[in-house]
């Protein structure tokens, strides 16, 4: 998950021993991945586990993600197994595993070295970046397990092990995180209201960049803007500022909401709250009955804040959106009666 791990991971974990026929009063250790991955995915997942091992007095063993995947790979422990996770940047996540056994640490390398670890020996290779390595050296053959960590490899990987005193996470590169930029400081009676027009486009493709993992270009906006039905609002603050925008389409008495973002600074300043009740004000007036929209099924916040306009879920399209790291997600499709 890109976003929303926090929020997402009690009810999971709430789900999978109700499913079980689990209480926590049966678990007798924890186990858990401590990465290479995702910086926010390790470090919600790590303190979850400590959070409950301290709270339920457990013992807890942490399993690299690497080690983990090449533990998934069908008798592993009779092969030569390379583990590779996709780092971006042309770079990869990788160790060498010999009958069960890492024959070095984890690295970080760029994907040509990475993929020149093994040397001409022909060796399966397990994890997001396979096909990226293979296609740097084809004596690498690609596994048929799973890319991604199985919660159950990493138990049973944890049950062979002694309980840690500390389980740290292990990053093999610095976060890119950045100073939060400060919140503007908005009152909801100085936003305003304009009509987008063309001469908006790099205005808005700049605050959606700031709210999406694959954001629309200039030319997206551009194009949208002269299809028949499409118009924007843009909300700005002070100064005549520029602090978000929604982009709507219109058709036989429907609405359809196209794309809604603010930028980073202005977030939970009621902006997104302050343009839905513009395009919803305004509906009945012109004929609208209903108002649709879709929104990732992980992305929780936003689901929150279109129930709290009376947005009910109404359908599902599966695999509908891609993230930067090549998971994919439902779209939530959801409908608001006017």
């Amino acid at each position: 998950m890109p976003r929303g791990h926090a929020e997402a991971l009690p009810a999971i974990i709430a789900k999978t021993l109700d499913q079980a026929g689990l209480s926590f009063a049966d678990i007798t250790s924890l186990a858990t991945s401590v990465g290479p991955g995702t910086f926010t995915g390790v470090r919600v997942g790590l303190s979850a586990a400590r959070g409950f091992a301290l709270a339920l007095d457990l013992p807890l063993v942490g399993i690299t993600s690497l080690e983990a995947i090449a533990a998934g790979v069908e008798n592993y422990r009779q092969k030569t197994i390379l583990a590779a996770f996709d780092a971006r940047r042309d770079e990869v996540y990788v160790q060498l595993f010999d009958k069960g056994e890492p024959s070095q640490p984890p690295q970080l390398l760029d994907v040509k070295s990475a993929a020149n670890l093994t040397g001409g020996r022909s060796v399966e290779v397990v994890g997001t970046a396979s096909i990226l390595l293979v296609e740097q050296n084809s004596a690498l053959v690609l596994s048929q397990a799973s890319d991604l960590p199985d919660a159950a490899v990493v138990a049973t990987l944890a049950a062979r092990q002694e309980s840690q005193d500390t389980v740290q996470p292990l990053y093999l590169r610095r976060a890119d995180a950045k100073a939060q930029t400060p919140l503007l400081n908005i009152q909801s009676g100085q936003l305003e209201l304009k009509q987008v027009n063309a001469n908006h486009c790099e205005i808005l493709a700049d605050i959606h960049a700031q709210g999406f993992s694959n954001p629309w270009s200039v030319k997206n906006i551009a194009t949208s803007l002269l299809s028949p039905g499409v118009k924007g609002l843009l909300a700005s603050g002070n100064n005549d500022e520029p602090l978000g925008f929604i982009l709507i389409r219109d058709a036989a008495g429907e609405r359809e909401i196209l794309t809604i973002a603010v930028r980073l600074d202005a977030r939970r300043r009621s902006v997104a709250s302050f343009l839905l009740k513009a395009i919803s004000g305004e509906a009945g007036k012109e004929g609208i009955k209903k108002v649709f929209l879709e929104v990732s099924e992980n992305n929780f916040a936003a689901q929150n804040l279109y129930k709290k306009f009376g947005f009910a879920t109404c359908g599902r399209r599966k695999k509908y959106y891609t993230e930067n790291d090549g998971q994919k997600y439902d779209a939530i499709v959801m409908e608001q009666t006017i």
